[in-house]
Formats: C-alpha cells, sequence, structure tokens
C-alpha cells in the first residue's frame, strides 16, 4: 500500500503517467513529467519536493475544493477596497473552476447592472444593462447556482453582451447573492473548456456565499469611511481657512501623499490611514491664538516655539479619536521632523521618522511654498522644486520622495 500525505492548501491536482489526482485549475505548473494545476500564492520550493515524493511512489492527497475556498478567503481578507476586492476574488473563481472570465451584477428595479469584471470581457461591458430575461436574469429569478452548457440553444442568453465585448459565451455557471436577509445580484463564470459540473455550481455558490459576507462587511466600512473622511475634511478646511491658506491646502496634501504612497506600493489598508493622517496634519492649529497664528510680519522666537507646539497639540487631539491609530496619528506629530534632526517638535532624524511623517512632510512643503498666503505671493512649481532639491542635498528630504513628488505634480499640474 503506498503512503499517502496531504498536500498544501493551493495544490488542486496533478497528472502523472496520465492519471489526473484531484481537479484542473487554471494555473499550470511542469515539473519534470508531472503537471501541476495550483492556486495563486503556491510555493515552486514546495512543487518540487512534491514532485520528488510523486516520483518515489508516495501519494499526495490534493487539496478538497471547501478548504481551497476558505484559503481563498482568509488570503483577501485583509483588502478593503471594494473594487480591488471583488476582482480579486472572481480571479481567484477563474483560477480554480478554470474558467475565462466572471462578473458580478448587481440588480437595480429592472435590470442587472454589471459591478465588476475579470477575464477577457473586462472593461468593455460594464454600461451595459441586462435584461431580467437573460442567463443572468434567469439565475436571479430562480434564486439557486444554476449551469448553462449550451447557450446555442438557450433563448434566453442575452447575445448583447457578447457584441460589445466581442467575446463569444459558451457556457455559464452561475448562482445568486445574497446580503443577509436581500436577494442583490448574481455572479456569473463564464467559459469553460468542455462545459461547467455541478462541482463547479457547488464552488461558484460558495464563493457567491463570501461575496455576500464581503459586500455587507466593505459596504458598511467603506460608508462609514467616507462619512468620517467627509467629517476630518470639514474640520481641516476650517483651520486651512483660519490660517489664511487656501481652503484646499489639506485636501492638497491629502492627495499628493496617497501619490506617493501609491508610487511606495503601500498597501490600500495604509493609503486608506495615510489619507487620513494627511487631511488631519494640521489639526493642532486649532489651539494655536489667532495673535500668533494670523500674524503678518516675522515671528518672535517665543512666537515660533509656540507654533511648533501645533504637533504636539495635533497628536493629543487625534489621541483622542476612537479610530485614530499610531501610524495615522504620526503624520501630525511628524511632519515638520527632518531627517537631519534639524526639525521638531523633538529633532529626530533618519529611521526614526515615520513613514507618513516622511511624506506628508515634503508634501506639506511643496503646497505651503506654491501657494499664496496673506504675506507671499505663489511660487512656481520649478522654483519650489528647486529649493526642496537642496533640502534634500542637505539631508532632510529623502530623494527618492522628492523623485515621486515630481513626477506626480508634473503629472497633474502639467
Amino acid at each position: 500500500m503506498h503512503k499517502k500525505i496531504e498536500g498544501p492548501t493551493w495544490l488542486s491536482g496533478y497528472v502523472i503517467n496520465n492519471r489526473l489526482f484531484g481537479r484542473k485549475t487554471k494555473l499550470l505548473v511542469k515539473i519534470g513529467d508531472i503537471d501541476f494545476y495550483v492556486l495563486g500564492g503556491y510555493s515552486n520550493e514546495l512543487l518540487s519536493k512534491i514532485h520528488k515524493l510523486l516520483k518515489q511512489g508516495i501519494v499526495v492527497n490534493p487539496s478538497n475544493v471547501r478548504d481551497q475556498v476558505v484559503y481563498i478567503a482568509a488570503k483577501l481578507n485583509s483588502n478593503l477596497r471594494l473594487n480591488e476586492l471583488l476582482k480579486d476574488i472572481q480571479s481567484e473563481i477563474c483560477t480554480i473552476v478554470d474558467a475565462d472570465a466572471a462578473s458580478i451584477l448587481i440588480y437595480e428595479e429592472d435590470h442587472l447592472k454589471f459591478l465588476v469584471t475579470v477575464g477577457k470581457v473586462s472593461g468593455k461591458i460594464e454600461s451595459i444593462p441586462v435584461p431580467m430575461e437573460s442567463i443572468a436574469g434567469t439565475i436571479f429569478k430562480e434564486s439557486k447556482a444554476l449551469i448553462f452548457n449550451d447557450l446555442e440553444k438557450n433563448p434566453v442568453h442575452f447575445k448583447g453582451v457578447d457584441k460589445a465585448a466581442k467575446f463569444k459565451t459558451e457556457n455559464i455557471v452561475g448562482a445568486p447573492i445574497w446580503v443577509e436577509n436581500q436577494k442583490i445580484g448574481v455572479i456569473e463564470v463564464l467559459n469553460k473548456k468542455g462545459g461547467f459540473t455541478e462541482e463547479d455550481a457547488k464552488i461558484v455558490d460558495l464563493f457567491a456565499k463570501i461575496i455576500g459576507r464581503k459586500l455587507l462587511s466593505t459596504w458598511n466600512y467603506e460608508r462609514f469611511s467616507s462619512n468620517f473622511k467627509k467629517l476630518l475634511l470639514a474640520i481641516a478646511t476650517a483651520i486651512d481657512k483660519r490660517d489664511n491658506y487656501t481652503h484646499t491646502h489639506s485636501q492638497n496634501v491629502s492627495m499628493y501623499s496617497v501619490e506617493i504612497g501609491r508610487k511606495l506600493g503601500i498597501s490600500q489598508e495604509l493609503l486608506e490611514k495615510l489619507e487620513f493622517s494627511a487631511i488631519l496634519h494640521d489639526v493642532g492649529k486649532i489651539g494655536i491664538p489667532d495673535s500668533i497664528l494670523l500674524k503678518p510680519g516675522k515671528l518672535t522666537d517665543e512666537e515660533y516655539q509656540i507654533i511648533k507646539n501645533h504637533t504636539i497639540y495635533g497628536a493629543e487631539i487625534l489621541s483622542q479619536i476612537k479610530y485614530v491609530d499610531k501610524e495615522i496619528l504620526s503624520g501630525a506629530l511628524e511632519h515638520h521632523e527632518r531627517l537631519d534632526g534639524s526639525g521638531y517638535p523633538y529633532g529626530k532624524k533618519n529611521g526614526e521618522i515615520s513613514l507618513f511623517g516622511r511624506i506628508i512632510g515634503i508634501v506639506d512643503v511643496y503646497d505651503a511654498l506654491s501657494t499664496k498666503r496673506s504675506y507671499k505671493e505663489a511660487w512656481t512649481k520649478e522654483k519650489v522644486f528647486e529649493i526642496i532639491k537642496q533640502d534634500v542635498e542637505k539631508g532632510k528630504f529623502d530623494l527618492e520622495l522628492y523623485n515621486y513628488l515630481v513626477e506626480i505634480v508634473n503629472d497633474m499640474e502639467g
């Protein structure tokens, strides 16, 4: 009797000696004379070890589908942006059932509307309303997972989507999506060579349930996020106006900071925090007296020390807000710190300064110098870049952040 061991969750199946163990997926990795069918996130090193075990006559059991769906759901759990989350889920569905494309459609009174698409139809069909007298409409009305393997003979198939996408739909498996007790849409998976199976229908139905939960939690999060952001922006705008800035200062700093964050490749969750942090970076100016904050002339040393306290005041204020964590708080506290230790409030250096503090700090200088104030005209971006570049050479700012800032401003402002 052959020894058997359990394979990793991402191993769906393999073909050895012309015999299939497990099931095929869209992602094929060939090692020697063995074809491995895997999910995203697989390990080449571990596959090589599995290959050796199989050649020794040891049977490696592929993972079952339910475990794989749980694995995919857990892997995607940290993604907060709805569209990106759904695209990731759909891509994984296409991989696991070996299909060409997938779509999520949302019900709107008398038709279905594409919410997200992936695969060969993506970007071509999103604006097309899908009638209820269609495959998707049938799945929605029947309230269960359905397979349609011969669309040529099915009069219900809506060909308007195929025409727009220049794509021929051969077969479809789909399932309704529920949010709590409300049926809100449909997921369709398209074009599998040889047609879809009942097992595929169960997989898609399971994913539909996951999508329903994700939609509920993400919609709730994004609704909170949007309202929270509006509140923060209203506070920041009031502060900007009080300080004689253009009322868009905090918005500008936030916009450029987030774009730099994207260039750096930070996660979506951190981008959201960076946006909040940048919007509120000057919130501590609430605690600065008007006689100092609005003084048109040069500040005395004592007044300048008071102005510098706005970073500490800001951190104290933000620490009282329930949803503000250490990362968001760091932008308000550290955006006047400099890498060479010449900044304030604590004279931090290099790695002591958070990423948010470094990003918001350089953007804050750019917007302050390029904006008209009561005591100065706006400077040209070229002059501002020259000044900041000098500070980079003095060791005050990151060269990488400076280069990204220049690139982003030139792209946005021309």
